[in-house]
């Protein structure tokens, strides 16, 4: 039996499975669908429903809209060494290995340079049409931060305050994909972003379609892919615009100008081991713009496509090896 998924950003997805179980939940500013096949209906209930509160507790260490999380309560302590949990150390050390690997394109200290954008609240809370802020430029400085592998401890400069939004979902994504990969055949779709185990018994491959983005929605499919045990993660402008004194904004900020990126990019979709290099890599690539993300990709070694704003689609070679 064929059965249909959509996904609530750039993809579709299609898989035939007879022992199917699906959970969807709203976590972490996305639209979460956790896939398993299992034949043990209400233990693959019980396993989907543990997935969930794991996205719940990640969320409660890492989100930036709550004074009282581990993640900002180590923000309000600069010019000093903080233990932090295993949870919260292990999401940072990702962000840094992957702010040092793309030379500092992907960024994880830009939440000053969001709230100076007027992203300073959950965005159905945001007002699209009247945020007057202060026009400031700060840019990234993650590697002023500092770690202590023995501690498990940051320090943050004065003025330096983390936002581990996209790899923090990236990380859990990960995680529950990991363990439930021990049950059986498992995906979780993280708004878009798709980290994946084994794929459908009865078929080789995922089924994924990546789409066309325009200024409000993703369109027509632009390729066809069959992927297993790896992600795949879009980064994009979107539909998700606001107004700061009368110019456009968005949420990809560039570390190098403390501003939304002026980039020639309308979405860049990147094909990586797990889900938090996929989401780091795509992040940097839209940053970059598209003559040296393409070269940047390609020196990785990665499966990446690159839509242009003026409709233009590149792929690299390992992208077009894997199209269907």
């Amino acid at each position: 039996m064929m059965t249909n998924f959509s996904t609530t950003d750039a993809v579709s997805i299609n898989a035939s499975a007879s022992h199917w179980h699906v959970h969807r939940f709203k976590a972490m500013g996305s639209e979460i669908a956790i896939w398993l096949e299992f034949r043990n209906a209400s233990r693959a209930a019980q396993l989907l429903h543990e997935a969930e509160a794991l996205f719940r507790r990640n969320e409660a260490v890492l989100t930036r809209f709550n004074p009282l999380s581990e993640l900002m309560l180590l923000n309000a302590r600069p010019e000093r060494w903080v233990s932090v949990s295993a949870t919260l150390w292990h999401v940072i050390k990702n962000a840094m290995t992957l702010a040092q690997i793309t030379d500092g394109l992907f960024d994880p200290t830009l939440l000053p340079a969001l709230r100076a954008a007027g992203y300073d609240r959950t965005f159905d809370k945001l007002d699209p049409e009247n945020a007057l802020v202060p026009i400031t430029s700060l840019r990234g400085r993650w590697d002023d931060v500092g770690l202590n592998s023995f501690e498990h401890a940051v320090w943050l400069p004065g003025g330096v305050e983390l936002d581990l939004g996209g790899i923090g979902k990236g990380c859990t994504a990960q995680s529950v994909v990991n363990w439930l990969s021990h049950y059986g055949p498992c995906m979780v779709d993280a708004g878009g972003d798709l980290t994946m185990g084994d794929p459908p018994s009865s078929d080789p491959g995922w089924s994924v379609g990546i789409a066309t983005p325009s200024s409000t929605q993703f369109m027509s499919d632009l390729l066809f892919l069959s992927l297993r045990n790896t992600s795949l993660a879009t980064s994009g402008i979107g539909p998700r615009l606001w107004m700061r004194n009368g110019t456009p904004q968005h949420h990809i900020i560039d570390p190098r100008t403390g501003e939304p990126a002026n980039t020639d990019l309308a979405s860049v979709s990147v094909i990586a081991n797990t889900g938090v290099e996929a989401e780091g890599y795509a992040t940097a690539a839209m940053i970059a713009g598209s003559s040296r993300a393409y070269r940047f990709l390609i020196e990785k070694g990665l499966a990446a496509a690159l839509v242009l704003k003026n409709g233009t689609v590149w792929t690299t070679p390992q992208m077009t090896q894997l199209a269907v």
